[in-house]
């Protein structure tokens, strides 16, 4: 009862009231700025991170190169093109030779790299994502051999190995075609020419 008293007797006496307009704004304005920021923070929170989009790429790419994918990168880091052997090199045994490569053939060697960049995502990957295309028609060729199997990437990982193609000796360009899943066209890789059958390739095998 007693400050009661004392605050209405200072009233009566005439004491200036307070005025607590500008302090009402000010407290208002740092109320707004932290609602702001609020949805601001959880506006960012709802939408994630900016992912990066894949770049649009012009090939055809060359050898020992980082080709950037929508995962990360691929590389073919060596070609090696091995002509089909001929009866003198085979000494004269041309029967019963396992992947045996005839002299009007080359066997395509092509080391490549996978890498996965992302970070929390593991990528798919096949052996079968990588095709030999030749000459102007870029004809596929099918079958691929590899030292690797269809799995799995992790994140910030990489896998090497090797894919083998048998193409006709004719002097046509090569390309490996790599397939990228995110990608609506895939990446040509230009591997150069093969040499030609030299016209005496035959001689020393038996004729059936």
């Amino acid at each position: 009862m007693i400050a009661r008293q004392h605050t209405a007797g200072a009233v009566a006496l005439g004491r200036p009231a307070v005025k607590r307009g500008p302090l009402v704004a000010l407290v208002l304005s740092v109320v707004a700025l932290c609602v702001g920021g609020i949805a601001i923070s959880v506006g960012l929170i709802e939408k994630g991170t900016p992912q990066p989009t894949v770049p649009t790429l012009k090939g055809p790419f060359g050898t020992s190169q980082d080709i950037p994918t929508s995962f990360g990168a691929v590389a073919i880091d060596n070609v090696e093109k091995v002509n089909g052997l001929t009866a003198k090199s085979l000494a004269g045994v041309t029967h019963g030779i396992a992947n045996y490569v005839p002299p009007n053939k080359v066997q395509v060697q092509a080391s490549v790299t996978l890498t996965n960049l992302l970070n929390e995502q593991p990528v798919a990957y096949s052996p079968t994502q990588f095709r030999l295309l030749i000459g102007k028609r870029r004809k596929p060729v099918k079958d691929v051999r590899a030292s690797f199997r269809p799995g799995t990437l992790q994140p910030n990982a990489s896998i090497s190995g090797q894919v083998k193609f048998i193409a006709p000796r004719t002097g046509s360009q090569l390309w490996i075609e790599f397939t990228d899943p995110k990608r609506a066209k895939p990446l040509l890789i230009d591997l150069g020419r093969t040499g030609k059958t030299p016209d005496n390739a035959f001689d020393g095998f038996h004729k059936h």
